[in-house]
């Protein structure tokens, strides 16, 4: 392994729960244990490589460092193709984290995309795949999927900060709680309808939405959402930043994730499963492969038989009706998330496997 310090590139500020938290926690155990300097976007790692004046005239002129003093990459994001030339010379691409796809992602959620925009995220992928000695995914079977050599693939799963979502008191009515982006293909509908079914047998049922916008689209959309509920006060619509997010989640008395069939949701972990076993809630998943796979390893859930409203209704109904299973369940999930998946436990699994293969 290089002697010199690595450098880690993670993401810029927090804004949402989610892939920000990821990006910014992904790398973190790396970066403490070898003493990196970290850089919050592409932009900063430049100027932390360049440094001073005379640096960033011997870029200009196109003076490149001897290979032995360059210093190993770790980015959580896949760099931009404008920097994917620039990046050798500098440094040495080491791991990138590749978690999503944007363009089967985008198929699986019926959302369109230009012919030069899926050219252009093809591309991407494929040139920082080929930069990067080893990609850093969610699953094994995700890897699969986008077509990774597996020799080159390191399974680092998903996590939460647990000391940032934690457990709060109970509700008094029985209350569904998701968190989601704000988008059609999520499985929203599916979960309302579910909810108005249960409330012919449980009458005091509420149902709560933190839902985060992504552009333009994604504030049509909730506006959409709110207009199609707007008469039954029941059915709450709100968001939630991070540092709030155990707040909001323990409102709830079951957080459901209800992702419809796809082979993509098939093989995605998202992080949201990690953060509902942070908030001490037990959780109700449509029958996706690799959350339930979770579910049913740490006993935190119940798998819906179907992607239906009435599977998912059933699903939900006995925790529910049994406040007594739903807490013991609810306190399984928040010590499995301390002891497997919080971010410092699953980011020293990757820093551990990083330097060994880098060793």
């Amino acid at each position: 392994m290089s002697r010199e310090r690595w450098v880690v590139v993670r993401a810029g500020e927090q804004r949402r729960w989610g892939g920000e938290i990821r990006r910014q926690e992904i790398f973190a155990r790396l970066a403490a244990r070898t003493g990196a300097s970290v850089t919050d976007g592409w932009p900063a790692f430049r100027r932390e490589i360049l440094g001073g004046r005379l640096r960033r005239v011997a870029d200009r002129i196109g003076i490149r460092p001897p290979p032995a003093a360059q210093r190993p990459l770790a980015a959580s994001e896949q760099a931009p193709a404008s920097w994917l030339d620039w990046i050798p010379g500098h440094v040495d691409p080491a791991v990138v984290a590749i978690y999503d796809d944007h363009v089967l992602q985008a198929r699986a959620m019926d959302v369109e995309l230009s012919e030069a925009r899926i050219e252009e995220l093809t591309v991407r992928r494929a040139r920082n795949e080929g930069l990067f000695r080893w990609h850093v995914v969610p699953t094994a079977s995700f890897a699969r999927l986008i077509g990774l050599d597996m020799d080159r693939v390191i399974v680092g799963a998903n996590g939460t900060v647990t000391s940032r979502v934690r457990p709060g008191p109970w509700p008094d009515v029985p209350t569904i709680g998701i968190a989601s982006g704000a988008a059609p293909g999520r499985g929203l509908e599916t979960l309302i309808e579910a909810s108005r079914r249960l409330r012919t047998s449980i009458r005091d049922l509420r149902l709560q939405l933190w839902l985060a916008a992504t552009g333009g689209s994604g504030s049509a959309y909730i506006d959409g959402l709110r207009a199609t509920v707007g008469n039954e006060s029941w059915i709450q619509i709100g968001t939630a930043p991070y540092e709030q997010l155990g707040q909001a989640l323990s409102q709830s008395t079951v957080l459901a994730l209800t992702l419809p069939p796809n082979d993509y949701f098939d093989v995605a972990l998202p992080v949201k499963v990690f953060d509902y076993m942070a908030a001490g809630r037990p959780i109700v998943s449509t029958p996706r492969t690799e959350t339930v796979a979770v579910l049913k390893r740490f006993d935190v859930g119940v798998v819906a038989p179907g992607d239906d409203p009435d599977s998912v209704a059933e699903a939900l109904a006995p925790l529910l009706n049994d406040r007594r299973r739903a807490h013991e369940i609810g306190a399984r999930a928040r010590a499995a998330a301390e002891a497997h998946f919080d971010w410092s436990v699953v980011g020293d699994r990757i820093a551990d496997e990083v330097l060994r293969r880098e060793s």
